[in-house]
């Protein structure tokens, strides 16, 4: 239960943090600082991430875990604008493998 909410939580501080416009710069050159300005709202989702397949790894797998990776791979999505086009694919993914689980529950 501790992943479902670690998971819900992550999306959810995605879904709050994340710009509804993201501003195109037409500069060509953009300094480091910049760059990790972009890509610091995955810094979160990733480390969760990564987490998640040390622990996954290190226990038998379970059916959960597929859809909490689904979970944070669609808050990696909502993170970088250049992912939005994968966006819906994560989100139909995670929402397979929740049907899956539903279906090994009932």
């Amino acid at each position: 239960m501790l992943w479902f909410i670690v998971a819900l939580t992550v999306a959810s501080i995605m879904f709050l943090l994340t710009p509804e416009k993201v501003v195109e710069r037409t500069e060509s050159t953009t300094s480091f600082l910049d760059k990790l300005s972009q890509h610091s709202l995955l810094v979160l989702p990733v480390t969760i991430l990564t987490w998640m397949v040390v622990a996954i790894m290190s226990a038998p797998v379970t059916p959960f875990a597929g859809t909490a990776i689904g979970f944070v791979l669609t808050s990696c999505a909502v993170a970088l604008p250049q992912l939005h086009k994968y966006l819906a694919v994560m989100a139909s993914l995670t929402f397979g493998a929740l049907l899956i689980e539903l279906a090994l529950y009932l």
